[in-house]
């Protein structure tokens, strides 16, 4: 069951879970290859058609994009399982998780507290898919809530989460959607939540990447990710290009400024 908090809706929003759709439709393609980065069992629950056919437009303008994704949630595994396994982390919250399904992929998650925060519409579609499989995890704390309305501390805490005790908080696919004050506010309430020794798992992409997608001359926020996180007390653990991991993962890069990061408070 969803736990709803207050919530808001809009054109925002609403891209925000196309973007579910299509991340969930190249999963579902990469889970199908011989030896794939990121296997996801689950991913053809919450495939479209309409994700299908947003994930084939965006391939004709950036035949790298999936392989920016899986190298992405690679990434985000690896840092995410080392951290959970060397320092014993047993508590994890998703921010904007969407249709990810690492609290059932991940076999070292299925121990461990899971916090999924999203729109209450968003959350509502995928515990029911994942009721009428026969697949909701016990773990997961299922949160429907506006993260730019709500207070994190408040409804973590309401829901079992305890911040004196190390936790690792995942942005996948987020930031870039919200304003400067969204950006800033986030933060601000995740460094108050978090213990120290706690880990933050975030991506942004560049101003090409914004021209490039939407022909925007708008600039993300912040434009200098590393910058920021470490202005804000956080020790970078590693920061790499989108494009440099695919070539370590798969021997074929890309120029363009998308990071992957992942610091520790």
């Amino acid at each position: 069951m969803v736990k709803t908090v207050n919530s808001s809706s809009g054109d925002k929003d609403e891209q925000i879970r196309q973007t579910a759709d299509v991340v969930a439709a190249s999963r579902l393609q990469e889970s199908t290859k011989k030896e794939p980065l990121v296997f996801d069992p689950f991913a053809r629950l919450f495939v479209s058609s309409r994700g299908e056919e947003m994930l084939a437009i965006a391939l004709k303008r950036w035949p790298f994009f999936s392989e920016y994704l899986m190298a992405r949630a690679k990434f985000f595994d690896d840092h995410l399982k080392s951290f959970c396994e060397r320092d014993h982390i047993e508590q994890v919250v998703a921010l904007g998780v969407g249709n990810d399904m690492r609290a059932l992929r991940l076999p070292f998650l299925k121990n461990r507290k899971v916090y999924e925060i999203d729109l209450p519409a968003q959350l509502e579609n995928k515990t029911k898919i994942l009721k009428k499989e026969g697949a909701l995890p016990e773990n997961v704390v299922y949160i429907g809530a506006d993260i730019k309305q709500v207070n994190l501390a408040d409804i973590l805490a309401k829901n079992g989460f305890i911040p004196e005790e190390k936790s690792a908080f995942i942005l996948e696919g987020l930031i870039y959607y919200l304003s400067p004050e969204a950006v800033d506010h986030l933060f601000l309430q995740i460094t108050e939540i978090l213990s120290a020794g706690s880990i933050i798992l975030v991506d942004q992409i560049s101003t090409d990447m914004i021209q490039k997608s939407s022909g925007s001359q708008k600039s993300p926020y912040p434009e200098n990710p590393e910058t920021y996180l470490t202005s804000r007390g956080f020790s970078i653990i590693e920061s790499a290009f989108l494009g440099d991991l695919t070539k370590r993962y798969t021997g074929r890069t890309s120029k363009e400024r998308w990071w992957a990061i992942a610091c520790e408070k």
